[in-house]
């Protein structure tokens, strides 16, 4: 199983929003810089993580990105259904039933299959709603908001 990119990215957004210094929004050309990836593409991320009610957008010259509750109430899970769709499951092409025909063992061996991808697909979904972000950095940074993400990026893209 590949899991979308963009998903470990919102992520990674989440984290950063979490602790840039006394919680100040990012543009996203900070962080698509942060990320190095290309800032049309990390606006898509952002608008469907806006859209889930994860991070803020404040227009304005000092406006950006913040994180709209704390990473202790945001779950691995909440970013994925917000960039993945909020149905979190494995997709089956239903080959089986067209190919299996032939008889009832063969009907049922791709019942089995299905069944447990759909065990498989219950297991992925319930471990991503255990992991909170908040698990995922110290409590004092992500509490104060303490590195500088705006000092520590030059135009390069360099950290």
């Amino acid at each position: 199983m590949i899991v979308n990119q963009c998903v470990e990215q919102g992520i990674y957004v989440a984290l950063i929003l979490s602790l840039e210094k006394d919680h100040r929004p990012l543009r996203s050309t900070e962080l698509s810089r942060i990320l190095s990836v290309s800032d049309s593409y990390l606006k898509k991320i952002l608008r469907k993580l806006v859209l889930a009610g994860i991070v803020t957008s404040n227009p304005g010259k000092e406006g950006g990105f913040q994180l709209a509750r704390s990473v202790e109430e945001i779950s691995i899970y909440d970013v994925y259904s917000a960039l993945e769709g909020e149905k979190c499951e494995l997709k089956m092409s239903g080959i089986g039933d067209r190919i299996f025909i032939y008889g009832k063992d063969f009907a049922q061996g791709a019942k089995e299959v299905v069944s447990v991808f759909d065990r498989a697909n219950t297991a992925f979904c319930d471990e991503l709603r255990k992991l909170f972000l908040s698990e995922l950095v110290s409590e004092e940074h992500y509490r104060e908001g303490t590195i500088d993400f705006r000092a520590l990026t030059d135009k390069s893209g360099n950290i």
